[in-house]
């Protein structure tokens, strides 16, 4: 349980982004789309004028094929750095340009919680508490790959420290992520809520994967929708 997240930079400075960029040109490195269907298209970058708009050759053979106007998420690595921006291609006949807008620098960190946004669905579901099967509805409140921090009512459970529980995690609308943890941490907040620190026991490398997946696609979602 030890695999850092990823946490966007944005990178703002358009010094620093023609910089970039320049550096992706002469790695000669390849730009990944990727759509709404998780489908991914590569391509080789040709050239990069100063409106930050990369010209690009697509592969002959591909499942995808982008249209105007369409949104994508488009990433690139520059030596064990990654990056990741926004753009709506626009395609011409033997190339695609790729306009490069809210471009941001992934960085990873070790024990890094994530606080969740007041508005997204995000719970915690106890289903079973030391061993004994129960259904008990918690709101997330921040998350890592190491634990949690999750609201819960006083009156559905009498809790203590130490407490095994074995959880379903939901993040919007992604399959669930089962964990076990053990609850170190129980606060009051308000009058009626409790805060539970729980630290997972036990994750497995795919529920682990699952959640950094699933933070970085969050973490791109709410940038790109705040940027724009």
């Amino acid at each position: 349980m030890s695999e850092p997240l990823v946490i966007f930079k944005a990178i703002g400075s358009e010094h620093e982004k023609q910089m970039l960029l320049q550096k992706l040109l002469s790695a000669q490195t390849t730009v990944t789309l990727k759509d709404k269907f998780e489908r991914c298209l590569t391509m080789k970058v040709l050239s990069l004028n100063s409106q930050f708009h990369l010209k690009c050759h697509p592969p002959e053979e591909t499942a995808m094929t982008p249209q105007d106007n369409s949104i994508f998420a488009a990433s690139f690595q520059i030596g064990e750095e990654k990056y990741l921006f926004e753009t709506k291609p626009v395609v011409n006949e033997n190339y695609i340009v790729l306009p490069v807008t809210h471009l941001y620098h992934l960085q990873r960190r070790k024990n890094f919680r994530y606080n969740m946004p007041p508005n997204y669905s995000a719970t915690f579901t106890i289903n079973y508490l030391n061993h004994n099967i129960c259904s008990h509805q918690c709101r997330m409140l921040d998350l890592s790959t190491e634990g949690c921090a999750v609201e819960i009512s006083q009156e559905q459970a009498h809790l203590q420290l130490e407490d095994l529980v074995r959880a379903e995690i939901f993040l919007g609308d992604r399959e669930p992520i089962v964990i076990q943890g053990v609850i170190k941490n129980i606060r009051g907040r308000g009058i009626s809520h409790l805060t539970l620190g729980v630290e997972f026991n036990h994750l497995a490398a795919p529920c682990e994967d699952k959640i950094i997946n699933a933070l970085t696609d969050l973490q791109r979602e709410l940038y790109f929708r705040k940027a724009g």
